[in-house]
């Protein structure tokens, strides 16, 4: 199993280097921020963009994948952000992974007006992420549909990745899913979302569900459902898995026999809603990252 972090852009560069690099040298697989113009638990508090923050950490990494989980529509448009990724991957190496999401309802979504709810929030998801794809691609797209249009856009000379960077889709729903199932390398899932001001928590019946219903998806678009790598990011309050190394353990054991390929938790931070004690990182370390190596 693969294992990432999730690094919050609420700390300056000067300081959050360190976790970006320590995620590194520790040898974890992936790390990602949020993209987020404000999020639930940090409103008023310093919050940094994440594409600036991404090119920082592409510059002082070596081997680790970069990204963000997740951006969308809510606030980006989806030629710049091709641009923008095209940038990233280049400045990385060939290092980075595309994390999009259709966007939550909450003040995040907000903040540039009012944004589409419902069947038309997926319909726009479907159209953001089929014309992001295309421009990894192609470098070159015109495209007219219900919320964008394009003509002859153009992303050159392409990722550095060939034929494009991978893309990770986050999806929990019927309709985020089948996105994730024609268009993705990674399924993404934080489990169950009780609103758009609360925090996910895990619950493996439904994980068990949302992964039933990708591989409905893939078949009946004749794609192998093993094609697709399945990601669970576990930022569980009740049951942290970043309370022991021992805890780490049986949530990895767990994940694998629901069938995810990768496991993504909260790098600790001293307060707010990802604390937790650092060296705890340095023993998941020690006692499986190295071994696996």
């Amino acid at each position: 199993m693969r294992i990432g972090l999730i690094i919050l852009p609420d700390t300056p560069w000067d300081q959050a280097v360190t976790q970006w690099r320590l995620a590194d040298e520790l040898g974890f697989d992936h790390a990602w921020t949020y993209d987020h113009l404000i999020w639930r638990e940090r409103v008023g508090n310093p919050w940094y963009a994440a594409v600036p923050t991404l090119a920082a950490a592409a510059l002082h990494t070596r081997r680790i994948r970069l990204g963000p989980l997740v951006t969308g529509p809510n606030f980006r448009h989806p030629v710049p952000l091709a641009q923008e990724f095209m940038t990233l991957d280049d400045l990385s190496g060939g290092r980075m992974v595309l994390g999009l999401g259709a966007g939550t309802t909450g003040i995040d979504a907000s903040a540039l007006g009012r944004p589409p709810r419902g069947a038309a929030r997926m319909r726009r998801f479907a159209e953001f992420t089929e014309i992001v794809e295309q421009l990894l691609l192609k470098q070159q797209v015109t495209y007219h549909g219900e919320f964008y249009d394009i003509e002859e856009a153009r992303v050159v000379p392409g990722c550095v990745q060939h034929p494009r960077a991978q893309i990770a889709i986050a999806g929990t729903g019927r309709r985020s899913i089948a996105v994730a199932a024609r268009h993705a390398d990674i399924w993404v899932t934080n489990g169950v979302a009780p609103g758009p001001h609360q925090a996910p928590y895990i619950d493996e019946m439904a994980l068990a569900e949302q992964s039933h219903a990708l591989s409905q998806a893939c078949r009946a678009l004749g794609r192998d459902p093993d094609s697709i790598r399945r990601m669970v990011v576990d930022t569980s309050r009740g049951r942290p898995v970043l309370a022991s190394a021992a805890a780490f353990a049986t949530a990895v054991r767990r994940y694998e026999q629901l069938g995810f390929t990768d496991l993504v938790i909260p790098f600790p931070a001293p307060a707010g809603p990802y604390r937790g004690d650092p060296a705890v990182l340095h023993d998941i370390a020690k006692r499986h990252l190295t071994e696996r190596r």
